[in-house]
C-alpha cells in the first residue's frame, strides 16, 4: 500500500502558512491596542539567545528551568551555539548533538531520520523542547534552522522531566522573533545530490516593538552514497510574540515537518558476527521502499517578570507523529556468496504528546543573603498507536549481484491493535540557599503520580496497566565558588524508571531506581568567553528486567548495573577571531547483578569507552587575509560491539576529520565549505545484529553554502 493512502493529506505548507496569516492578523489587531495602551517598550535579545553574539558559549542557558549561567549547574552541559551550527553547516539535530562530549547517537535507518540518544550509558528516553519533554522514540526531530542553541546535560534530569533514564537531556531552544527587521537566506549544495535553501525572517509588527513575528522556512533535498536512497525534507516554523504588558509576553507557534524518503534498514552480517566488507553504496533493499514522516508541533507561553527579579511561566505543547515506511530489508545473515534472505514490512505508528507546565522562579531575601526558589506543577498525557504491522513472503537476495527493481508486493496494514496511555502529574521544586559568600546548597525533587494503559482496539479491554503510585526523586547538591574564576561542586540525584515487562504473574515489573553522584570543576575566562567543566560520575542503575527462566516471555526485577566515567571539556574563544571545541569522556559500563553469562560484562557495549571531539576555528583578522577563517577537527571513538550470547559483532575504532573555510564577502553575504570526513575513512557507525542495522558511516562529504544576513 502507499504511504499516501495511509497517512493524513500533506497539511504542509498549507497548516504553516494559516498559522503565519493569523499571527499576522492577530498582531495587526494588537498592534492598534499596543501603540495607544501601552509606553513604547525598548526590546532586546533574550540574555540566553545565542544567535548574533558569534560565540562558541551561551552567558545563559535554559535547561533547568530558570536562566543561569552553566557554571551555576551542578552538573555536566555542552551548548551548541547558533554559531557553531553556522559555522559546521549542521542542519540536523543529531548530526549537532554528536559534537557533545560523551553523546552517542545510535540511527536507526540510512537516512538518519530515525535516531536515539545516548549518555553514560542509557537511552535519553526524552528529549525537552524549550523545557518541556517528549518522549525520544524512532521519530525524526524538527530541522535545526528553527533552533537558537541545543543544551545537552548529562546525567539524572528527574527534576525536570519525571521518571526517566538516568543519562541525561537534550533541550532544543526556539529561535524567538526579533524586535527589529531581520532576513536571513541560506543556499547550500553538496555531495551526494545537497539542494537545500532556508529563509528566516523576522520584525517588530508596530512602532513600540511590542508585537513581534518570525517565520522560518527550509525546503531540503538530497540523495546518499547507498543505492537508490534519497531523503526530502519541508519544514515550516512560525511564532508571534506579544507583549500584552511591559513585563508580561504572550509567544504562541507552530512548527511542521515533512519527510519524504527512502527507507534503509542496514546490511547483515556473516553468520559468525564478521562485518561484510562491501562498497560502501551497497543496500539490502528495494528502489520501492518508502519512509513518510510527518510532525506538528504547537505552542503557547505566557510569561510575567516579576518586579524582584522573578518569572512565572505557563506553557502548553502539543506533538503529533506519524511514521509510515515500506521496508524491503535483510532478516537473516550474509552467506558468503552474497546471499541473503529479504523481507518486506509496511508500518505505520503514531504518538500524539501534549503537555502543561507551570513554575514560579523568584529571589528570596533571608538574613542578608539573596537566595532562589524554584516550584512548579507540570501534566504530560502521551497516546501511542501500536501494532500496526503487515508482512510480506520473505524471499532471496544477493548484495553482491543486487536487483533493486524487483516488485515489492501489495501489503495492507491491518490496523492498530492497541493504545497505550500514560499520564503523569508532578509537583517540583528547587531551592538554592546561599549559605556563605562562595558556597550555595541546592536541594528540590519531583513529586509525580504516573500510571499507563494498554487498551486493545478492538474490545477496549485494558491489557496491562502500570499504576507505581506516587514517587519522589530527591536531588542535592553543593557548590563552592572556591575562586573568581572556579567553582567546585559535588551532586547527589536519584532516578526511577516505569517497565512494561511482565512477570511470570503477569503483572508488570516494579520501576526501575537508580542513583547518581557527580563531582566536578567549572571554569570561566576571558569575560566568560572560553568556559571549561570537568566531572567524574557513578550511576547505579537496579531493578532490570531480567529474563525469567521459569517462563518464556517472563521476567523479573533483579537486575543491576553500575556506569562510572570522566568527561572534561573546554569551548569559547581563545582570542578574538580563534574558536576552540574540545571534548574527551571515559566510560565504563558493568553488570552487578545479572545471569551468569551477563555478570560482570559490559551494560551498554554500544557505547565507546573513549570517545574525543575536537575543533577549532581561526578568522584572520590581518589586512591581507581579512574576511577569512579556516577551520579543522577531529572525532575519535574506540571499538563498540554488539553482542547475542557469545557472539559479537565489533566496530573496530576510528577517527574522523573535518575542515572548513569560510569567507565573508562582506557585511551581509558570506561562503562557508565544510567538508566532513576529510580522508574518506571506511568505517561501520553502528553495528547490531547479523541480520540487520549495522551501517557505514558517510564518506566524504562537502558542502558549500551562500549565508544572506540582514
Amino acid at each position: 500500500m502507499h504511504p499516501s493512502s495511509i497517512l493524513p493529506p500533506a497539511r504542509f505548507p498549507l497548516s504553516t502558512l494559516a498559522l503565519l496569516a493569523a499571527c499576522s492578523c492577530l498582531a495587526a489587531g494588537a498592534a492598534h491596542a499596543q501603540d495607544a495602551a501601552l509606553p513604547e517598550v525598548k526590546v532586546t535579545n533574550s540574555s540566553d539567545t545565542t544567535e548574533g553574539t558569534g560565540q562558541y558559549t551561551a552567558r545563559q542557558i535554559s535547561v533547568g528551568k530558570m536562566d543561569q549561567a552553566p557554571r551555576e549547574i551542578p552538573q555536566s552541559i555542552s551548548v551548541i551555539t547558533r554559531q557553531q551550527l553556522d559555522d559546521r553547516n549542521v542542519t540536523k539535530v543529531e548530526d549537532a548533538v554528536k559534537f557533545s562530549t560523551g553523546i552517542t547517537v545510535t540511527r536507526f535507518d540510512g537516512a538518519g531520520n530515525y535516531n536515539t540518544f545516548q549518555s553514560r550509558g542509557f537511552d535519553l528516553g526524552s528529549i525537552q523542547l524549550d523545557g518541556v519533554p517528549i518522549p525520544q522514540g524512532n521519530y525524526s526531530t524538527l530541522d535545526a534552522a528553527m533552533y537558537d542553541r541545543i543544551e545537552v546535560l548529562r546525567g539524572p534530569a528527574g527534576m525536570l522531566q519525571g521518571g526517566s533514564e538516568p543519562g541525561g537531556t537534550v533541550n532544543l531552544v526556539r529561535k524567538r522573533a526579533p524586535g527589529k527587521l531581520m532576513l536571513n537566506a541560506d543556499a547550500s549544495v553538496g555531495s551526494f545530490g545537497l539542494r537545500r535553501g532556508e529563509v528566516d525572517v523576522g520584525s517588530a509588527l508596530n512602532a513600540a516593538g511590542t508585537v513581534r513575528a518570525r517565520a522560518v522556512a527550509v525546503a531540503e533535498d538530497r540523495d546518499s552514497h547507498v543505492a537508490t536512497l534519497f531523503n526530502n525534507k519541508r519544514l515550516g516554523y512560525g511564532t508571534l510574540e506579544w507583549d500584552i504588558a511591559p513585563s508580561t509576553t504572550l509567544s504562541i507557534g507552530g512548527a511542521q515537518q515533512r519527510v519524504r524518503s527512502s527507507i534503509d534498514q542496514g546490511l547483515p552480517t556473516y553468520a559468525d558476527g564478521r562485518l561484510a566488507s562491501l562498497p560502501r553504496s551497497s543496500f539490502s533493499g528495494l528502489a520501492s521502499n518508502r519512509q513518510d514522516l510527518e510532525t506538528t508541533d504547537l505552542f503557547a507561553e505566557l510569561e510575567h517578570r516579576l518586579a524582584g527579579g522573578g518569572t512565572v511561566r505557563l506553557s502548553a505543547r502539543d506533538v503529533d507523529r506519524t511514521a509510515f515506511y515500506s521496508a524491503a530489508r535483510a532478516n537473516s545473515a550474509l552467506s558468503p556468496n552474497g546471499n541473503f534472505t529479504m523481507e518486506m514490512v509496511d508500518g505505520l505508528t503514531h504518538v500524539k504528546t501534549r503537555n502543561y507546565d507551570l513554575f514560579a522562579s523568584l529571589p528570596v531575601d533571608v538574613a542578608g543573603r539573596t537566595h532562589r526558589l524554584l516550584v512548579g506543577a507540570s501534566r504530560s498525557e502521551n497516546k501511542s498507536y501500536e501494532n500496526n504491522f503487515a508482512y510480506g513472503t520473505p524471499v532471496q537476495a544477493n548484495l553482491l549481484t543486487p536487483n533493486y527493481g524487483a516488485p515489492y508486493p501489495a501489503l495492507v496494514l491491518p490496523g492498530y491493535s492497541a493504545i497505550t496511555t500514560r499520564t503523569e502529574n508532578a509537583l517540583y521544586g528547587q531551592a538554592q540557599v546561599s549559605v556563605a559568600d562562595a558556597v550555595k546548597v541546592l536541594a528540590g525533587g519531583r513529586l509525580s503520580w504516573a500510571d499507563a494503559v494498554t487498551r486493545s482496539t478492538s474490545t477496549g479491554a485494558a491489557t496491562s496497566v502500570a499504576d507505581p503510585g506516587r514517587q519522589f526523586i530527591p536531588s542535592v547538591a553543593v557548590l563552592y565558588d572556591f575562586h573568581p574564576q572556579y567553582t567546585a561542586y559535588a551532586g547527589y540525584s536519584e532516578t526511577f524508571v516505569v517497565q512494561s515487562q511482565l512477570d511470570i504473574n503477569k503483572q508488570l515489573l516494579a520501576p526501575r531506581t537508580g542513583k547518581q553522584v557527580e563531582l566536578g570543576l567549572k571554569g570561566e575566562f576571558l569575560d566568560k568567553r572560553l568556559q571549561a567543566h570537568a566531572a567524574i560520575f557513578r550511576i547505579i542503575d537496579e531493578d532490570r528486567a531480567i529474563a525469567d527462566s521459569r517462563l518464556a516471555g517472563a521476567f523479573y526485577a533483579g537486575g543491576k548495573v553500575r556506569s562510572q566515567g570522566f568527561e572534561a571539556e573546554v569551548s569559547g574563544q581563545v582570542q578574538p577571531g580563534w574558536d576552540l571545541l574540545a571534548g574527551y569522556a571515559y566510560n565504563d559500563t558493568l553488570y552487578l547483578r545479572a545471569p551468569a553469562a551477563q555478570l560482570g560484562q559490559v551494560f551498554s557495549p554500544v557505547t565507546p569507552r573513549h570517545s574525543v571531539n575536537v575543533f577549532t576555528r581561526y578568522a584572520f583578522t590581518s589586512p591581507a587575509l581579512r574576511g577569512f577563517s579556516i577551520g579543522g577537527g577531529l572525532s575519535y571513538r574506540s571499538e563498540f560491539f554488539a553482542q547475542s550470547g557469545t557472539l559479537r559483532i565489533t566496530s573496530g575504532d576510528y577517527v574522523l576529520a573535518s575542515a572548513q573555510v569560510g569567507y565573508q564577502i562582506n557585511d551581509q553575504l558570506a561562503l562557508n565549505l565544510s567538508v566532513d570526513n576529510l580522508f574518506d575513512k571506511t568505517y561501520y557507525e553502528k553495528v547490531s545484529g547479523t541480520s540487520r542495522q549495522n551501517f557505514y558511516g558517510e564518506p566524504r562529504r562537502v558542502t558549500l553554502a551562500l549565508k544572506a544576513r540582514y
